[in-house]
């Protein structure tokens, strides 16, 4: 955006910006370190006051794809918070003919006897905030992964048994839908409950909702056993 004339300059200047409103992301693969990655991202489409934004990410030795995603991102007045209309030549500065649109669906899994619900509750810090204070995007999924943490130590899975066996539990499918913003000192509560599961796949229901009840952000994700070394793992059998 920068280089096409659209960078930090422009929206001060606009008093806009973009705000990403959903998010499908799938962890196809382990990014280990030390390995360098080529990330190439392009426009699948732009409409009123959205743009969709395609992402892939590869180990640049081997070609594998290590992640790939879409965002659907909103423009929106900086103060109001409020979508505007894109720019009427923004659509010809990103455009890419042929840009391929990928397939995002997640993995089926049976559903799950276990309706256990579990709480995590947490206040959104300075730290995590933007520029425009508001919580970034990114640190919901951190916050997820926290909440996910949490069930399985109490579903008896905890890092320690975990490590023991030589496995672990990675998110594998990630599908975002932002609803409204957080800021810091807002009190949230999270909640996780396990809908399906297969042979190797979890698939998780998660919010981010206040205290009061406001919803914030919410999740279908898949996890998936893995071993330590970051290979399939099947034939896990969970306990409790």
């Amino acid at each position: 955006a920068a280089d096409a004339g659209y960078g930090s300059r422009f929206h001060v200047e606009q008093g806009t910006a973009w705000v990403i409103r959903r998010m499908t992301l799938q962890m196809l693969g382990p990014a280990r370190n030390h390995e360098d990655l080529d990330i190439a991202t392009w426009i699948s489409h732009f409409a009123r006051v959205r743009g969709g934004r395609e992402y892939i990410v590869q180990n640049a030795r081997t070609g594998e794809t290590v992640a790939k995603g879409v965002a659907e991102w909103v423009y929106m007045d900086r103060q109001k918070m409020t979508p505007v209309a894109l720019p009427r030549d923004i659509g010809v500065a990103f455009d890419v003919p042929g840009a391929p649109l990928g397939v995002y669906e997640p993995p089926v899994t049976e559903p799950s006897n276990n309706g256990s619900e579990f709480v995590m509750e947490r206040t959104a810090e300075w730290h995590e905030a933007d520029s425009m204070g508001h919580v970034n995007n990114a640190v919901y999924a951190d916050w997820l992964d926290d909440a996910m943490r949490q069930a399985q130590e109490e579903l008896g899975w905890g890092v320690k048994a975990l490590r023991e066996r030589g496995l672990q539990l990675r998110g594998e499918h990630y599908n975002l839908n932002y609803k409204q913003a957080a800021v810091p000192g807002d009190r949230l509560r999270i909640a996780t409950r396990i809908e399906g599961e297969s042979e190797r796949l979890l698939a998780v229901r998660q919010s981010v909702a206040t205290e009061e009840g406001v919803e914030l952000l919410s999740a279908s994700n898949v996890y998936g056993w893995q071993t330590s070394e970051g290979e399939e793992a099947v034939g896990v059998k969970r306990e409790g």
